[in-house]
């Protein structure tokens, strides 16, 4: 039993950690309404740097945000590969589906 519940455990883990709706990529290009402004984003460059910011403003060619330690930075739009936005509420409801499925479907 207690590996079962170590395996959930790393499970419901590893679900919380790595769901991220991916608002921007290059299949779908940014468009004037894809960043919402208060919202945290994970902006990845051209040059592979990854940011985690909140978007505080955008303009037609710069999107303006905060890091969590305060500092102010700016991205040029033409600049971003991709951006991904944590979806803490898919996250748990992924993570209790998985539990559901372990606990009602017998091996």
């Amino acid at each position: 039993m207690k590996k079962y519940f170590s395996i959930l455990t790393l499970l419901i883990i590893l679900t919380l950690t790595s769901c991220q709706t991916r608002v921007v990529s290059v299949q779908k290009p940014m468009q004037k309404n894809s960043l919402e402004l208060y919202q945290k984003y994970t902006v990845q460059t051209n040059d592979g740097k990854m940011t985690k910011m909140e978007v505080l403003k955008q303009d037609e060619t710069t999107i303006y945000g905060k890091t969590k330690t305060g500092e102010d930075i700016a991205i040029a739009k033409s600049d971003v590969r991709e951006v991904k936005k944590v979806d803490i509420f898919s996250s748990i409801i992924l993570g209790l589906a998985a539990v559901a499925a372990v606990v009602f479907i017998p091996i």
